[in-house]
């Protein structure tokens, strides 16, 4: 069996003297270089399986050596050294790709028992790697990867890079009582990987309490997170907890958090400053222990420039954050979803559906996914239902992936076929017909991102929203 090569990158010739005799002794090659850009040169040149490399070198930074070594190997595992045990500084190691850090004084041991993990893990992923390209080729062959034995019908870990990344973070982030704010367009997960993060926490046996601030309207919101108590209002015939109670001791995660009113905001940030609440129509704080995490499909930067979302606010839930990419950029991970939703879809409607044949793997592989995972997982059920063979085809998908850029047309062309019959004039029924349309093809060019489709129409999210209720296209 071929030794495997470490690279040690450390300006302290001591430390690259004693790791390199420790590893020589449990049976690995050892390279040294005493600065980063000498490391990178030898990463060029020669075969390395794993780069150990300190954070300060004379030339270059912890985070500057991850993004070069990763420009020339992507998947060559990175185990940074650092004198500094600094949260946010680990988080950016992590987030740029690297698979641990450890800071000093350093245990060869401790040390040994990562690289062994880091060899470990890469060899795993090499492994489904080949198995999923296989499984593109073949579909019967397709496997399905799951987080846990108990909870495989539940969430899934591709068998990707990104994948990896962000399990990194979850892992890094879960035991703490960090606020985090995950960032990806709808469909992309993001309560998939809050759920993760509380289920990893200390947090796991109490309550795990959703909210969608999208749906809350102004003058419920209040009620709907802080509870009430019988007569604040007409229509308060009885005490009501609100979401911040039921998830006491445990997590509370509020979806769509840019969509909360101005007065609602100045309410969640007293919240989260004093950790008390208070029952609308109550004059008594309450005190509560939450873990909040919060989800956004669209740049709270931008609203608060626009002065729709508070400043205070954000840099107070603005701890840690995790970014999904939508579907079109991460296609490395359609494998794998196909496969899981397949195997769901099976079991739901009793069906034994193999795969995928090669012209309709083509047609995935061409698709954007305006709607991500949540569209991929819908797609493949209603195909698994119109199939009449064991592999899915062509003709048992819908139209919308099919013809997508016909599909507005389409809808077009049907409104126009129409026209002969008698229409209302009433301006309020012109009105609303017009405003949906817009609405509509807005959505379209946004690949259904709410926060763009806004800024075409030239209004607000919230009054999207609003629209989006009114005239019944929340699905859309």
């Amino acid at each position: 069996m071929n030794k495997k090569t470490i690279l040690i990158i450390d300006d302290d010739v001591d430390i690259c003297n004693l790791l390199k005799r420790f590893f020589e002794r449990n049976d690995f090659n050892v390279k040294i270089a005493f600065k980063g850009l000498e490391g990178l040169q030898i990463i060029k040149n020669e075969k390395i399986d794993l780069v150990l490399t300190d954070f300060r070198l004379p030339d270059k930074d912890g985070l500057e050596m991850i993004e070069a070594i990763k420009s020339i190997n992507t998947h060559l595992p990175i185990i940074v050294i650092t004198g500094y045990s600094d949260v946010n500084q680990a988080v950016k190691v992590i987030r740029l790709g690297a698979f641990e850090y450890v800071t000093k004084p350093i245990f060869p041991e401790e040390i040994l028992l990562l690289v062994h993990d880091a060899l470990d893990k890469l060899k795993v992923e090499s492994a489904k790697l080949t198995k999923s390209t296989q499984s593109n080729q073949k579909s019967n062959d397709q496997q399905i990867h799951t987080t846990d034995k108990g909870k495989k019908d539940e969430f899934l870990i591709p068998a990707s890079t990104c994948a990896t990344k962000i399990q990194r973070l979850i892992s890094l982030v879960a035991p703490t009582n960090m606020t985090v704010v995950i960032l990806g367009e709808s469909g992309t997960g993001k309560e998939v990987v809050a759920r993760r993060i509380h289920e990893n926490s200390d947090r796991s046996s109490r309550p795990f309490i959703p909210v969608d601030c999208g749906a809350l309207t102004q003058e419920l919101a209040a009620s709907e997170l802080f509870g009430h108590l019988k007569g604040a209002f007409t229509g308060a015939t009885s005490d009501k907890k609100g979401s911040f109670e039921l998830a006491n001791q445990g997590t509370l995660f509020l979806d769509e958090i840019g969509n909360l009113s101005y007065e609602n905001q100045v309410k969640l940030l007293r919240v989260l400053q004093e950790r008390v609440i208070r029952k609308v129509g109550g004059e008594k704080d309450l005190p509560i222990d939450v873990r909040i995490i919060v989800a956004t499909n669209e740049d709270l930067r931008i609203a608060m420039s626009k002065g729709t979302f508070r400043e205070d606010i954000y840099y107070r839930i603005n701890e840690f954050q995790i970014e999904l990419k939508p579907l079109r950029e991460n296609k490395a991970e359609l494998t794998d979803f196909v496969a899981f939703f397949l195997h769901k879809a099976n079991l739901e409607l009793s069906k034994t559906v193999k795969g995928l044949d090669d012209e309709v793997w083509n047609i995935f592989n061409s698709y954007s996914w305006p709607g991500n995972i949540r569209e991929l997982k819908n797609i493949i059920k209603l195909a698994v239902l119109m199939s009449d063979n064991d592999m899915i085809e062509k003709n048992d998908l819908p139209n919308d992936i099919l013809n997508p850029q016909e599909w507005f047309k389409h809808n077009n062309q049907k409104e126009n076929s129409n026209s002969s019959k008698p229409k209302s004039l009433i301006l309020k029924d012109v009105t609303a017909e017009a405003e949906t349309q817009a609405i509509i093809e807005a959505l379209s060019l946004a690949s259904n991102n709410k926060t763009k489709a806004a800024d075409i129409l030239g209004i607000d999210r919230k009054t999207l929203y609003n629209k989006l209720n009114i005239y019944d296209l929340l699905d859309r």
